[in-house]
């Protein structure tokens, strides 16, 4: 590695401690620039031919130095600080970052998994410095940590532009529609389609120009709880904030409204707003529309089926009256409330007057850039085939597409820092009933919004899905804006057939069941996310033989190195165990379990956290076996306990969960690599 010169002047050579420290980066980076700033210092690195083709890097990569002894929330602070910097916002990633730090280990990995839109890869000063280290320490590790990420299952909204793929050119669009025509508009689509992700990706479009954009999420209680008025007056108190905070801009409103006042006084806090903010549009998105539009909002938010009118007509009102320069994008699945002319006897005041756009299907181009960007952190590479696979397979849901990505990552994510493998056909079909059942709850949350909404179209897929295609073929000629919809969402093909063959399967097999389930609730009674998960039980299977494999050894572990310390007594074993475990309301006096019971004995009945505690009370005899890395030992030990507290328990995992118990499993059971599972005395032998 090399320091450019100009860096070296400007800052290294001042300080050669951090020198010495990014020059031990050399296999991976080149330094070009850095600069000290709160008691922190960012160093910008140019990665290394290697480094960019192994690890997808096309951008300088920002390193942030912490010479203090705790390793902060400073440390994101200042990430996010430098990424949105207009000089460095287009120079370096915006997702992955190096932490050099001299700080606990523990704080440190607890810190660097707490913003989920960033991989944030820690080194100790102290192991940079080892010279020990090995020359592919920097690439090893990061490696380990980008291979331990599943990025394929974040199912979370997008908030970062790396990994938001397929909308520009809809969110070009709205963006235009929004703030240029001064227009309003609506999206739609079925669940999991990433209609969140694109109302973020608009309000990231727009937020550094003169839009002051404010998102309200309408599925909030605080807000279809809310009568009219009350949301009025959050709105725009919501919008003053906003303003303060981006644009430094402190002013006095109404505020709060009653139902005689909130028409007039929206309009005037808004006229003010924009006047005083020198801001030439607002925007206001509101997502999940569902959960205050009349007949569908469920017995929470009944009172949205007269609160409807008033709450549009005053927006309606305000956007004509300050020359529309306030406009507002509606989200959900459900259309009606800017499509129905008519709620009840009652006009609709936004009908027609903000147009729908549908969230389409991804394109096999769209696919192939998804899978692309995010396999190459990985190391992985894509057959060229499996883009247009994935795309017919899934109907170009991006969702359903990671997760099937997700689920062959999960066999190929351990790679070495040089290693890069290419998956094809093979690797999907050997995962195909994985896959499957992975796909299953998410198919029930696009489902759930035509059971709840659509029960007729639902129906009509059932008879579809039971292989009566002549009825459906005669139902959509006489009825074509069925057809329309349903390609809308992405649910049939222009012939008619399922786009997606595992919605097609899951109806035909469990159709009729889930619809009963789901028949007692209605809209807002049961949100998607509370309904029962069923387990992957193959998976579950797995997770307890790995955990109950590092038991076993961990209990082998301690007793042969209690009796060796202590001549096999069994009192002397029996007393250290004592002294390790924790005092409980179950168990008030630990030493209760050894009477009359041996050493050997009792330890098959501890729990890992107390098997933990043991090895902890102990540690200068244990120490060598785990590096002497008494933190991060009880962090993955504790990792490994919340996986699964309770043997047998049965409790849905999410793809997070398993890959901390993978990462935390894999490191205990490197360290217990010569622990056998058989054949281990718990005895001196007989020959000494």
């Amino acid at each position: 590695m090399s320091i450019k010169p100009d860096a070296d002047q400007i800052h290294f050579l001042a300080r050669p401690d951090e020198r010495r420290l990014v020059l031990c980066l050399a296999e991976a980076f080149d330094a070009t620039y850095a600069q000290e700033l709160g008691g922190l210092s960012y160093w910008i690195l140019d990665p290394t031919s290697r480094t960019k083709e192994r690890f997808g890097l096309q951008k300088e990569v920002l390193a942030i130095y912490s010479r203090h002894q705790r390793t902060d929330a400073r440390v994101l602070t200042t990430i996010e600080s430098f990424v949105t910097r207009p000089d460095l916002r287009h120079r370096v990633e915006k997702s992955v970052f190096l932490l050099v730090h001299s700080g606990d280990e523990g704080e440190a990995a607890k810190l660097t998994k707490s913003d989920e839109g960033k991989v944030i890869i820690p080194f100790r000063s102290a192991e940079l410095l080892s010279s020990g280290k090995g020359e592919l320490f920097v690439r090893s590790r990061m490696a380990e940590v980008l291979g331990a990420i599943d990025l394929f299952g974040m199912s979370s909204p997008i908030v970062s532009e790396r990994y938001f793929f397929g909308r520009t050119e809809l969110v070009q669009q709205l963006a235009r529609r929004l703030s240029v025509q001064k227009e309003n508009a609506g999206l739609f689509g079925l669940r999991k389609t990433g209609k969140t992700s694109v109302l973020f990706a608009i309000r990231r479009a727009l937020d550094q120009g003169t839009t002051l954009v404010e998102y309200l999420d309408c599925q909030s209680p605080g807000v279809h709880n809310a009568r009219w008025w009350q949301v009025l007056g959050n709105l725009s108190c919501r919008l003053r904030d906003t303003l303060a905070r981006t644009r430094n801009r402190e002013i006095d409103i109404v505020g709060r409204y009653t139902p005689e006042t909130a028409g007039t006084a929206f309009s005037s806090d808004v006229q003010r707003l924009l006047h005083a903010a020198r801001v030439d549009h607002m925007l206001v998105m509101l997502d999940e529309i569902e959960w205050i539009t009349p007949g569908i909002s469920g017995h929470l938010g009944r009172h949205w089926d007269e609160d409807f009118l008033p709450f549009w007509q005053t927006i309606r009102a305000t956007h004509q009256e300050t020359a529309n320069r306030l406009t507002f994008l509606v989200a959900g699945v459900n259309p009606s409330c800017v499509q129905r002319a008519h709620f009840g006897s009652l006009p609709n005041p936004v009908f027609q007057l903000a147009t729908p756009h549908y969230l389409e299907p991804f394109s096999e181009q769209s696919v192939h850039e998804m899978i692309r960007v995010i396999g190459r952190y990985a190391g992985l590479k894509f057959d060229a085939t499996i883009p247009g696979v994935l795309q017919r397979r899934y109907g170009g849901h991006p969702y359903l597409v990671r997760v099937a990505c997700s689920e062959v990552w999960r066999q190929h994510k351990s790679l070495g820092p040089d290693e890069i493998r290419v998956l094809g056909g093979k690797e999907f079909d050997a995962a195909s009933r994985r896959i499957a059942a992975r796909l299953a709850q998410p198919i029930k949350d696009i489902l759930l919004s035509l059971v709840w909404w659509y029960p007729d179209e639902y129906e009509l897929l059932q008879i579809l899905a039971g292989g009566d295609a002549e009825f459906v073929q005669e139902y959509l000629k006489e009825s074509p804006d069925a057809f329309v919809q349903f390609a809308s969402y992405g649910l049939l093909r222009e012939n008619g057939d399922f786009a997606i063959a595992d919605i097609r399967d899951f109806i035909r097999e469990h159709g009729e069941a889930y619809k009963r389930e789901l028949s007692p609730f209605s809209r807002s009674d049961v949100r998607p996310e509370m309904l029962p998960a069923a387990p992957d039980l193959d998976e579950l299977g797995r997770l307890f033989a790995k955990k109950a494999e590092l038991e076993l050894k961990l209990r082998k572990l301690i007793v042969m190195y209690l009796g060796v310390q202590n001549g096999w007594s069994a009192e002397k074993m029996a007393h250290a165990m004592i002294l390790g475990l924790k005092k409980s309301d179950e168990r008030p006096e630990p030493a209760a379990l050894f009477v009359g019971r041996e050493a050997r004995d009792v330890i098959n009945d501890l729990y890992t956290a107390d098997l933990a505690s043991i090895i902890c009370r102990h540690w200068d005899l244990f120490k060598n076996v785990f590096d002497d890395h008494k933190p991060r030992f009880e962090m993955n030990m504790e990792t490994v306990n919340r996986a699964r507290r309770v043997d047998g328990h049965t409790k849905p995992f999410t793809s997070e969960e398993i890959n901390e118990f993978e990462n935390s499993y894999r490191w205990v059971l490197a360290r217990l690599k010569n622990i056998p599972l058989e054949g281990v005395q718990f005895g001196p032998s007989k020959g000494g």
